[in-house]
């Protein structure tokens, strides 16, 4: 039975680059008694960053509020939760955090994709004051010219994967079938459970049976990972998900499959 480890031949730097993006995300809100988190939508991977960042925050006072009411919010402090809503296919945050921004002192973005290919991003990111947090390499290369930023793990790390870790068996593919995706056509026995789950623990439930995943969704990758599958991806319409494994997923068995040629593993 394989082990629901990390590689054993890398060494585990994980726990530390997770310590540090613990200080650096945490850094600008101690001592703030006016603390709003506003979270974001979308997918079941979506809840998954919300609930990592409660995870997160679960030492400090705050409030919880859909970014979708901002508007009936005023305040000293606002966190902003994580996600993909800065890239081409979906740009509703520069519009929401806008909201945000007129009636918080305070800004912060947690750990986030951007792509200012798309002009409101851009645009948003020429002006604003908010501190920003990355979640990969890549945006912050790419949002450099606009503003400064600070490289730390996306929320979903922070959450709390042990109850679901299990030996699993088969293969569970998991492509996109929104605008989003890159892949022309879809695999046979596709599932998008990101879509079609009941919930998150539904969601984690699909992930855990499995041993191996196919997926061109980031935080199914990012899941599957921290529950000790070996996963193979490929890239969706942006640049997320190659970014966010050779940062974040060195030590674990993930590996990035351009072509949609499912080789099999070295010990298969």
């Amino acid at each position: 039975m394989r082990s629901l480890k990390q590689k054993d031949s890398s060494p585990d730097c994980f726990s530390s680059l997770l310590r540090g993006s613990r200080r650096l995300l945490l850094s600008p809100i101690q001592g703030h008694n006016d603390l709003c988190f506003f979270r974001t939508y979308g997918n079941i991977g979506d809840r998954l960053i919300n609930a990592g960042a409660r995870q997160l925050l679960r030492s400090i006072q705050y409030h919880e509020v859909d970014i979708r009411f901002a508007g009936a919010l005023r305040g000293d402090t606002a966190i902003v939760g994580g996600g993909g809503g800065w890239c081409k296919p979906w740009h509703d945050m520069p519009l929401l955090v806008r909201v945000v921004e007129r009636n918080f002192r305070n800004v912060i973005i947690f750990p986030s994709s951007f792509d200012p290919r798309e002009s409101s991003v851009r645009a948003w990111l020429k002006h604003t004051k908010a501190r920003i947090f990355v979640r990969e390499p890549k945006s912050l290369e790419l949002i450099s010219d606009y503003c400064s930023a600070i490289l730390a793990l996306d929320t979903a790390f922070f959450f709390d994967f042990r109850p679901y870790r299990r030996a699993g068996s088969g293969i569970l593919q998991v492509f996109r079938t929104d605008r989003e995706k890159s892949i022309t056509g879809l695999p046979d026995r596709n599932e998008d459970i990101s879509v079609t789950a009941a919930d998150l623990d539904h969601w984690l439930h699909s992930i855990a049976q499995c041993a191996e995943v196919r997926t061109d969704r980031a935080h199914v990758m990012i899941a599957a990972a921290m529950l000790g599958k070996r996963v193979a991806f490929v890239e969706s319409s942006y640049h997320k998900l190659r970014s966010i494994a050779d940062y974040a997923l060195k030590t674990y068995e993930v590996k990035h499959t351009p072509d949609m040629t499912w080789k099999p593993w070295p010990d298969s």
